[in-house]
């Protein structure tokens, strides 16, 4: 369902995929090739969320903000597992979210940090540029592998691809 509210409408991309099920509302912009999975939910009532390019959204993620105090970015290549919470935070470019992570209100995640499943990143903190952080609450363990920057890259391309196969399904 994508649904207005007031006079904030939803702006996707023609090249964007979102799954019937997913929930956008308000005043959502959705970049090129991005994908929105079954049973997300956008919620953008309070304040603008951005996503990027390239990224996919999975299964079951809730996106919001709390108004007049936050608002949402999701870069470009960005990976959103499934079940996560992303609420008024800042995602950057080239990003894994691993699967039930929870990213709260003005908490930033910088490029090529891989964010491990289940982990909470709270109000405020940051995961800098190609760090890999895990726990609840958070921490910083160490620099990302070698083979965590080729998931992140994996993964963009691999949602990429399936929506593709999505998209042609409808047709």
């Amino acid at each position: 369902m994508i649904q207005a509210i007031g006079n904030k409408s939803p702006t996707i991309h023609p090249d964007a995929w979102v799954h019937p099920s997913a929930v956008i509302i308000g005043d959502v912009t959705i970049g090129a090739r991005t994908s929105i999975w079954p049973h997300v939910t956008i919620r953008a009532d309070e304040g603008p969320v951005v996503i990027g390019q390239d990224s996919n959204i999975q299964d079951g993620t809730t996106i919001h903000m709390t108004g007049g105090i936050s608002t949402v970015a999701v870069g470009d290549r960005v990976t959103v597992g499934h079940n996560c919470i992303l609420h008024g935070c800042n995602i950057e470019d080239d990003v894994l979210i691993g699967m039930g992570s929870i990213v709260m209100d003005n908490a930033v995640v910088h490029s090529g940090a891989f964010v491990a499943a289940a982990t909470l990143i709270t109000g405020g903190k940051t995961v800098p540029s190609g760090m890999f952080a895990l726990g609840n609450p958070m921490q910083l363990v160490r620099a990302t592998t070698e083979r965590e920057k080729d998931w992140i890259n994996y993964a963009w391309r691999h949602y990429g691809e399936n929506a593709l196969r999505y998209q042609k399904s409808e047709t």
